[in-house]
């Protein structure tokens, strides 16, 4: 196989990428296991150097040898750039209007009680495992890195497994996507602040305030603007060029530019190109949505984000040996489960909801997929990981995302003395 010709090479590897994951998860009895982004993440994993670079050195350094990867890493960044904007996009601010304090209350407690948890576990792994911390990582930086990680819930994920799970109409199931949108629309505000601070006075990881507090301003002031000016440039643009709602070739070139000139613009100000992205969806008028997810969305998550998976896989190295990479999977995972459950299902069952429906919201929240590896990837990066505790905190994401469907039938199964009466006070008080 040695002489394979470039274009080739290229094919041989987008046709394992893109099909392989596909086949497994619908033809090999996948979907009924876990969600398909689960079985693209173990795919990328196992054509990494942790499984067929062991298994079959000579194969994998044919099809996967650095010189045969740059091809791919545009694409993966596309991939990644493409979902961030996706995500922005499937963000509606008008879903937060109307909820009420129970709401409110129930979406912060679920991100912020794992993300102080998380930030006290990589505070202590700082210290305990010191090879856990990437070159330009202080121990308050790793521990706000890692906070952030334990707290991710993925919102498509999210939406994919409800959808699986035939939840999207329930009740529990509207409130468990409108609590990861604040999730998510959080977790970008805190890896925002996490960047700028790793990213200050040249990502040496010891920037004065200033420096820290100048690259955050930038990018604050960027979200103004976006919303201020943009938006509106944008909403009479589309309007123009998509007058009847359709998203023609015009009205999809105008979309991609200002998406890729928002990446351009973060990643300028010393921000990552992902958080432009993201911004870009969340600015896109709102009337436009559903055709610009009809248009790209099957595209990006197929085609392109299995290259995504791929560059990611490749990064992950697990040491079966080494237990400093068990200890962060394990505890990772616990604190995750641990905040994701006790930062929901505890204020859900003060403000209202029975203990059934409680616990169902705490055990969809864990859910990571492809959000929690994109956050992985910027830290890593940034600096902010190792190697290794990139790698432990990948095979975190997976278990814990494969964990949530069969977490939250089984508590759908639990019920209380008395359970058909709670239940119908849950319905009563905590109403969407």
């Amino acid at each position: 196989m040695g002489g394979l010709s470039p274009a080739l090479l290229f094919l041989i590897q987008a046709l394992l990428l893109i099909a392989g994951p596909f086949l497994l998860w619908r033809l090999g009895g996948g979907r009924h296991i876990a969600p398909m982004v689960v079985v693209q993440i173990l795919f990328g994993v196992a054509l990494g150097p942790s499984l067929l670079g062991r298994l079959v050195p000579d194969l994998w350094g044919v099809l996967f040898a650095p010189a045969a990867l740059a091809p791919l890493s545009g694409l993966a960044l596309m991939a990644v750039v493409f979902f961030a904007f996706l995500t922005g996009l499937h963000l509606d601010p008008a879903e937060f209007r109307g909820r009420g304090g129970a709401f409110a209350t129930v979406a912060l407690s679920s991100m912020l009680v794992p993300t102080l948890l998380g930030g006290a576990l990589g505070w202590w792994l700082a210290g305990a495992f010191p090879a856990m911390t990437g070159k330009h990582a202080t121990p308050g930086l790793f521990a706000a890195g890692f906070g952030i990680c334990v707290g991710v819930t993925a919102l498509p994920v999210l939406g994919a497994i409800l959808r699986e799970m035939d939840l999207l109409g329930d009740r529990v199931g509207r409130l468990a996507l409108g609590y990861a949108a604040v999730n998510d629309a959080l977790l970008w505000l805190l890896i925002t602040a996490v960047l700028a601070w790793a990213t200050a006075d040249g990502g040496n990881g010891g920037g004065d305030a200033w420096a820290v507090a100048k690259v955050g301003l930038l990018g604050f002031a960027y979200v103004g603007a976006t919303v201020l000016l943009v938006r509106p440039l944008l909403d009479r643009l589309l309007e123009r060029v998509a007058p009847d709602g359709r998203m023609g070739d015009t009205a999809v070139v105008v979309t991609c530019a200002a998406l890729l000139a928002s990446a351009a613009v973060t990643e300028l100000i010393g921000l990552h190109y992902i958080l432009g992205a993201f911004i870009a969806g969340s600015a896109m008028p709102r009337r436009y949505a559903a055709a610009i997810l009809d248009r790209l969305e099957h595209f990006a998550t197929l085609i392109l984000l299995p290259f995504f998976f791929t560059l990611t896989g490749l990064k992950v190295n697990l040491t079966l040996d080494d237990p400093a990479e068990w200890s962060v999977f394990a505890l990772a995972s616990l604190a995750t489960i641990a905040g994701k459950m006790a930062g929901t299902t505890l204020p859900a069952r003060w403000t209202g909801e029975s203990w059934p429906d409680a616990l169902r919201l705490g055990t969809l929240m864990p859910c990571k997929g492809l959000m929690e590896v994109i956050v992985l990837t910027v830290l890593l990066e940034a600096g902010v990981l190792s190697g290794p505790c990139f790698s432990a905190m990948v095979l975190m994401a997976v278990a814990v995302t494969a964990l949530t469907q069969p977490m939250t039938r089984l508590a759908g199964l639990w019920r209380p003395a008395g359970g058909a009466a709670a239940a119908a006070a849950g319905g009563r008080h905590g109403g969407v």
